[in-house]
């Protein structure tokens, strides 16, 4: 799905932190979050939430070590791939309810709505292959937050920033060239991402 700057979209979907989402160098970008070399190259957006979700709205989804949120690397088999116990149920079966809340809690005083540390979303413009194996399309990624909002109607985000093809980057406010612009063009765009 592609949306456009400055839109608010409510999604289901798994969240990570801008702090390993490097605009200008796709192949770290993809290598931090698991996703196969490649996935970015035909552009991706950058939503930010508006507001942290509650903690009936998210479940822990361990790293981005571990993709889809289960344990262990990812398989080649789809089947065997799903079977993967999830960090959320392990979480959930050492810690019961009360125990879980609280670390959710816990979590969600330690997370910032602005900063390098905020948490984010990327939506590549490729989309998920139904048919590619799951060790190859989300191989293990670089260990960074991952959250997983499994609220009914979603978690509202504005797409701030909308990465191209061909690496000119937008955002509500400017377009920088990721590819011709540098270092200044990079760092005004990290700026406004840590702030927008």
């Amino acid at each position: 799905m592609v949306y456009r700057v400055g839109e608010i979209v409510s999604e289901r979907v798994s969240i990570t932190t801008l702090n390993c989402v490097k605009p200008g160098a796709e192949r770290s970008t993809e290598a931090a979050l698991g996703f196969h070399p490649g996935r970015l190259s035909m552009g991706y957006q950058i939503g930010f939430p508006l507001r942290l979700p509650r903690p009936k709205e998210f479940q822990f989804d361990g790293t981005t070590l571990r993709s889809d949120g289960r344990l262990g690397l990812p398989l080649a088999d789809h089947k065997a791939d799903k079977d993967r116990v999830r960090v959320h149920q392990k979480i959930l079966d050492e810690h019961n309810d009360d125990g879980y809340e609280s670390m959710q809690l816990d979590a969600l005083a330690k997370t910032p709505l602005r900063g390098a540390n905020r948490i984010c979303k990327v939506f590549p413009v490729m989309p998920h292959s139904a048919t590619m194996p799951p060790s190859v399309q989300y191989p293990m990624g670089g260990g960074f937050l991952q959250w997983r909002i499994i609220a009914e109607t979603g978690l509202k985000f504005k797409i701030a920033v909308d990465v191209a093809a061909d690496g000119v980057a937008h955002t509500p406010e400017f377009s920088v060239d990721l590819i011709h612009g540098g270092y200044d063009a990079r760092a005004r765009l990290r700026r406004y991402m840590e702030g927008a």
